[in-house]
């Protein structure tokens, strides 16, 4: 559905469009692959912001310079915007309208089958934090349960696929204060708790 999304706003001319879901998958047209990795980046950053300051609803966020320009809408799963050129080709509002339409004529995706959640024991959650705190220090509580919360996370009840979910937020969140290798290097090391 998103792949569809982002095709469909490239065809009504928006010139760098995406979708990034609050997990940190990101979904570009092909040709503008080379920045998934700075839109998910971006993204990780927009919802780390957005979780600090708390009950403020967010809806529409405008980044306009003289050369490039940024619009994104923002909603609780993702956020559907366009990277372009100045001048932009189309008005504000237009393009405001043109996400709107796109969105909802996505078709729905079916959910999957829910896995079965398995227990892990509060040690298993104790040792992820403690890798995290040997990487973020004073950060690691703050970081541990804002991400609690962004996946909504059950402590005392979650899927592998929740665990690994909630592991690469830990890394990527980590990542933005200590460097995208070294949060790549927390996520291998949680990955491997996991095995």
């Amino acid at each position: 559905m998103n792949q569809q999304m982002v095709n469909k706003l490239e065809e009504k001319g928006l010139s760098c469009p995406f979708v990034i879901a609050k997990t940190g998958e990101t979904t570009v047209s092909e040709k503008n692959s080379s920045l998934k990795a700075k839109l998910s980046q971006m993204g990780t950053v927009i919802y780390e912001s957005i979780g600090a300051v708390g009950r403020i609803k967010i809806e529409t966020i405008e980044i306009l310079g003289k050369i490039k320009g940024l619009i994104m809408e923002v909603e609780d799963e993702h956020i559907v915007g366009g990277l372009f050129d100045q001048p932009l080709n189309k008005s504000i509002p237009d393009i405001y309208a043109l996400i709107k339409d796109t969105r909802s004529q996505a078709k729905p995706v079916t959910a999957p089958e829910a896995k079965p959640k398995v227990q892990f024991s509060p040690v298993f959650l104790d040792e992820l934090k403690a890798i995290l705190k040997d990487y973020v220090g004073d950060f690691t509580d703050r970081i541990y349960q804002n991400q609690l919360k962004a996946q909504r996370i059950n402590p005392n009840e979650f899927s592998e696929e929740d665990v690994r979910r909630f592991i690469l937020a830990l890394g990527k969140a980590a990542g933005m204060i200590i460097g995208p290798s070294k949060g790549r290097e927390v996520i291998n090391k949680m990955l491997a708790k996991l095995k």
